[in-house]
C-alpha cells in the first residue's frame, strides 16, 4: 500500500472518530494528556480548539513537541485500528486559517459551533499540530501491524 493510500485510510478513520487524546509536557517537566472532542484533520494536520487561558495553551508555547492518538470505542480486536500522530503544536494566527479551523471544528462539533456563534473566539485558542509523523496501528493487516508515515516538511 502506497503512502497516500495508506494516509487516506488514517484520514477516514480519524475523520468520525469522536475524541482523541493530546499529550504535552507541562512546564514542570510532567507529561500529561488531554481528551479533545474540539478537533478535526486538515490534511495531516489536527486542528484543535482549547479555552485561550488554559495551561496547556501556555505549556505548549514553552514545549511545542505533542502527540495526539485517536483511538475508537468497541472495536474487535482482529481489526483493532489506532493513529498517533507527532509533531509539533502552535497556535493559528492568520485570520484565514483561523476562520477555516472554525469552521472545519464546528462542522464535527456542535458545542464549539454554537458556543462561536454567540460568543465569537474571544475566548479560544486554536491550535495546529503540524504533523512531522503518524504511526497507524491496523491489526487487520497482522497483528501489531505499523505504518509509519513521515510526512515531507
Amino acid at each position: 500500500m502506497s503512502n497516500q493510500e495508506v494516509q487516506h485510510e488514517i484520514y477516514e478513520y480519524v475523520q468520525d472518530a469522536p475524541l482523541g487524546v493530546l499529550a504535552y509536557v507541562r512546564a514542570d517537566g510532567t507529561p500529561v494528556q488531554r481528551t479533545f472532542g474540539a478537533f478535526t484533520v486538515s490534511g495531516n494536520d489536527i486542528l484543535l480548539a482549547t479555552k485561550k487561558n488554559s495551561a496547556k495553551v501556555a505549556d505548549i508555547a514553552k514545549q511545542p513537541k505533542v502527540s495526539f492518538f485517536v483511538e475508537k470505542k468497541e472495536q474487535d480486536r482482529a481489526g483493532w485500528k489506532s493513529a498517533l500522530y507527532l509533531g509539533t503544536a502552535a497556535p493559528i494566527t492568520s485570520e484565514d486559517e483561523l476562520q477555516n479551523a472554525v469552521q472545519a471544528i464546528s462542522a464535527r462539533n456542535a458545542y464549539i459551533r454554537d458556543l462561536v456563534a454567540r460568543e465569537g473566539l474571544k475566548d479560544f485558542s486554536l491550535l495546529r499540530l503540524q504533523t512531522r509523523v503518524i504511526e497507524w496501528l491496523d491489526y487487520g493487516k497482522g497483528f501489531g501491524h505499523v505504518d509509519r508515515v513521515v510526512i515531507e516538511a
